[in-house]
């Protein structure tokens, strides 16, 4: 695959090319008047010549405009060295269809005028600022703009779009304007040297249809056929669109279902681990700490969920020193109480290092975090809680009981309950269809196919709970131990559970849509 870093531009596979022109022709899209506006190497182009009777290529660099315009002599090829950004909000020509590949370029490193007018941008057209993360977002408002009447945007991006809550009011707006939204994803890898995957999203209005999201999972770029198709009708503005490959039929059930149970936030309080703002620095093995003779001025943490074996729901003593044999870094600097003249003097040059060690492009002691606590290197200790939950996953959702009583980083969420109910009861309800289905309907998953949820998500997760046999907790201890299969997991628990209240038929309906979802993120990466 080739690559252009510095513009953020990934150029597409001719394949991936033919396949969006294809399903353009199958659509009966209208070619008469067509934009590319991140032009690259000119992949696109050769593919709609063959269509369209006026094509605008917009490119920004020099070397690129000349490249382009040497290769394709062709009276129908308007090739334009412009800011799209810039043209989008001055241009008055108006389009069928714009299509291509938009650059991914995180704000972080965007120059400070792309920045301001991807901002004003947004702002022209009702969205809030906030949502401008990517230069991609601001190329998808851009490319509204520029639509004529009855116009098609049909573009590669990133998957997060589907899924990530800075989009979300961009994924609203769309469904307003078009009333038609097709997304593609493939089971197999179509930019195989970046972990970035990507979808098809394609932009339309259809006057003949009802309003609909359809979803699309092909094999690869060469198929002619989806492995899976859905469309969604009734439940719309979808929040997530990643959510379209179930029907309307499964996402109701699961509303319907989840409804009956209480969430976690009225079962408890939940809150978010510690956060140190830089944990290589304030987060030391066992043997640095004792060259700083500092273990007084220690918290033991956990710093992430890979750190604990699997093959347990138990985080206890034994957990703990294992990790300490092991020298990982699990002794937290407490010092947020603790005046400069009285920390030690070993720990007190420790500090001096550090504070001006270069994280990103700023200095330690510059970091947000630490500018905007007294004293720069006190990290703020919140409370523990009986049960952990990691935000992040894998296979399925981890959370354990924590019998160690011991904090984590902000990798973990932490749940005090309420008084009379029962951690362990609860760390057994949570392994249920209903529970983890939701986990996958309410979070979002990234490369390598591993998937997050945020507070706001998790607090509002559902839990069949009930006082639950310590014979039966033990088992499903046993379970894990010996690395039985989810399935086999979440049949144990569902039969304690969620067999009180539902039958089997609703049951097994449940149980599939949580395998479609989790099948969903994680076929690719098998």
């Amino acid at each position: 695959m080739n690559t252009d870093k510095e513009t953020g531009s990934y150029y597409t596979p001719y394949e991936l090319v033919r396949f969006m022109v294809k399903y353009l022709n199958e659509k009966e899209q209208d070619f008469s008047c067509v934009l590319e506006p991140s032009v690259g190497d000119g992949r696109f182009l050769s593919a709609i010549l063959l269509e369209s009777q006026e094509i605008d290529a917009i490119e920004l660099f020099d070397k690129k405009v000349r490249y382009i315009r040497r290769k394709y002599k062709n009276p129908k090829l308007k090739v334009m060295k412009r800011d799209f950004l810039k043209y989008a909000m001055t241009s008055q020509k108006k389009y069928s269809l714009i299509i291509g590949n938009p650059p991914y370029i995180n704000k972080k490193v965007m120059d400070k005028e792309e920045i301001i007018r991807a901002k004003l941008l947004c702002k022209q057209e009702g969205l809030q600022e906030s949502i401008m993360q990517n230069m991609w977002l601001a190329f998808v408002v851009g490319a509204i703009r520029l639509l004529n009447e009855n116009g098609s945007i049909f573009f590669v991006l990133p998957m997060e779009f589907l899924q990530v809550q800075y989009a979300e009011k961009l994924r609203e707006y769309l469904e307003k304007i078009f009333n038609t939204i097709h997304i593609i994803s493939f089971r197999k890898k179509i930019f195989s040297d970046i972990e970035q995957e990507i979808c098809l999203v394609y932009l339309t209005n259809n006057k003949k249809s009802t309003p609909y999201i359809s979803y699309e999972i092909y094999q690869d770029a060469t198929s002619s056929e989806p492995m899976i198709s859905n469309q969604i009708q009734k439940n719309k503005p979808l929040k997530k669109w990643s959510n379209a490959i179930l029907s309307d039929e499964d996402i109701a059930l699961l509303k319907e279902t989840s409804n009956k149970y209480s969430k976690i936030e009225t079962i408890g309080e939940s809150a978010p681990g510690i956060v140190t703002g830089g944990n290589k620095f304030f987060i030391l093995p066992e043997d640095k700490i004792t060259e700083l003779e500092s273990k007084e001025y220690t918290l033991p943490i956990l710093q992430k969920s890979s750190y604990i074996s699997e093959n347990s729901i138990i985080i206890d003593d034994k957990t703990v020193d294992h990790l300490k044999e092991k020298n990982k870094p699990m002794y937290l600097l407490n010092l947020a109480k603790v005046q400069e003249e009285n920390i030690p003097k070993k720990l007190g040059k420790y500090l001096n290092e550090i504070k001006n060690a270069t994280v990103g492009n700023n200095k330690l002691i510059e970091c947000y975090k630490c500018a905007n606590r007294t004293p720069w290197y006190g990290v703020p200790i919140v409370n523990k809680g009986d049960v952990v939950f990691f935000k992040r996953y894998h296979i399925a959702p981890r959370v354990y009981i924590n019998r160690a009583h011991i904090h984590t980083t902000d990798a973990g969420y932490h749940i005090r309950l309420k008084e009379g109910l029962d951690k362990d009861s609860l760390v057994f309800c949570f392994y249920n269809s209903l529970t983890l289905a939701q986990c996958e309907f309410q979070g979002r998953y990234y490369g390598g196919g591993v998937s997050e949820l945020v507070p706001t998500e998790f607090k509002k997760l559902p839990i069949p709970y009930y006082e639950i046999d310590k014979k039966d907790i033990e088992k499903l201890n046993r379970m894990f131990q010996n690395n039985d299969e989810i399935e086999k997991i979440v049949a144990f628990v569902n039969s304690k559970t969620l067999e009180n209240d539902l039958d089997n038929a609703m049951l097994q309906k449940i149980e599939s849509i949580r395998q479609k979802l989790v099948e969903r993120r994680i076929s690719k990466h098998k």
